[in-house]
Formats: structure tokens, sequence, C-alpha cells
């Protein structure tokens, strides 16, 4: 009787220990990045994503992305998306847009008329896509396309979190349009296998970020 007894506790026990050491292969590893300027103040809305070093990301983030026009500017200033997502431009304001990219593999030229959205689904190529409006010439925005589902923006703290599914190797990147480095980007590699913190700190001061916003008070108001 003790004899089964004991085998029936033995069993439970490892049932558990291989419970637990499941749900630990599966949990998800958590990534906080702080981001400081060279005077270690914290840099708000600075793109932050991870690429595999060791390994292949099969993950994908399918999720529309909205970029609106709105008070004659892009809102958000800076997007960030997954190579192969959609693209929604949504004109907010009450007169046309005419947004466009010149160059690169990935520019492109649609006029929105006020309340109008029009739905993106070609932008084929990672890398930076810098935007314009033909004819409110003040107003920029730039879009990240990235081959990785891991990125996100920092806070007015200079913080950001990124939650991985598979431990390893990754490359933890840095973007800004304004940012005074090669390819406006620094990067430090770093091997995830719990939850982790890591701080970014920038070699020089950045450039000003332009403000969108009419110098001359001018404006077209016609429907183009």
């Amino acid at each position: 009787m003790f004899n089964k007894l004991f085998a029936q506790v033995r069993f439970l026990i490892i049932g558990v220990s291989l419970f637990v050491t499941a749900l630990s292969a599966n949990a998800n590893n958590s990534l906080k990045i702080n981001i400081v300027d060279v005077n270690q103040k914290p840099l708000e809305n600075m793109v932050v994503y991870l690429e595999a070093v060791d390994h292949k990301i099969t993950k994908k983030n399918s999720s529309t992305l909205e970029v609106g026009q709105k008070y004659k500017s892009f809102t958000p200033y800076i997007s960030v998306m997954q190579l192969g997502s959609d693209v929604r431009f949504n004109n907010q304001d009450n007169i046309t847009h005419h947004i466009y990219s010149p160059v690169g593999d990935n520019k492109f030229s649609v006029k929105i008329r006020s309340g109008e959205q029009v739905m993106k689904t070609d932008f084929n190529t990672v890398g930076e896509v810098s935007m314009g409006c033909n004819i409110h010439d003040w107003m920029s925005g730039y879009l990240l396309i990235v081959d990785t589902p891991f990125f996100t923006k920092s806070d007015k703290n200079g913080d950001s979190e990124i939650i991985i599914d598979k431990p390893g190797q990754y490359k933890v990147i840095v973007w800004h349009p304004q940012m005074d480095e090669p390819n406006n980007r620094i990067a430090k590699t770093i091997t995830v296998n719990s939850t982790m913190e890591v701080s970014m700190q920038l070699s020089k001061p950045m450039f000003d970020i332009p403000t969108q916003q009419n110098e001359d008070d001018f404006d077209f108001l016609s429907d183009y």
C-alpha cells in the first residue's frame, strides 16, 4: 500500500515539474529599454526595434498602421511598422492633403480630400520613408519599415518595453530621423533569457525636430 501511494505521489511531482518546465519554456521574455541623450536626459518617441542574431523570427505583426493628417501636420510625426503591413492615411482636416514620398523603393503620391482615408498595401522594402505634403510644404513625417514584429517607441521618460516570445541573442536598435549617428541609428547586441533591462545613450546631441507650422501664415483652402 505504501509503495503504491509513494509511486502515485512521485508521479504527481514529476508531472507538476514537467508542467512548470513547459510553462517556463513558453514564457515570454520582457525587455525594458531606457534611452537618454548625451546629458542623460530621457528621449521620447524614439523608435526601438529588435533583430534576432542567432535565430530566425517567424512571428508577424499584421496590424494596420494609421498615419493621420491633423492640424496640417502628420500625427504621429514618426510611425513604425513591420514589412508587409498595411497603412491607412487618414485626413482629419477640413482641407485636401497630397501626401508623397519622393525617393527610394517606397516612393508614393496620394491625394486625400477632407475626411477621406487611403489604404496603402504596397510598401515592400525595409527602410525609412520620408513624407511631405505637396500642398502644405512645411508638413513632414517619417515611416520606418522594419523586418521584425518587435518594435515600439519610447515614452516621455525614455522608457519602452518589448515582449519577446523566444529567448536568444538580439540586436537592440534605436532610430530617429534627427539622430546624429550613421543611418540615424545606434545599436547594442544582447542575450535575452529572462526579464531584462538595457540602457541606450546617444553619443551626440540630436538635431532639432522641424516645426510643422506654416511660418508665412498662408494656406491653400481650395479642393485642389
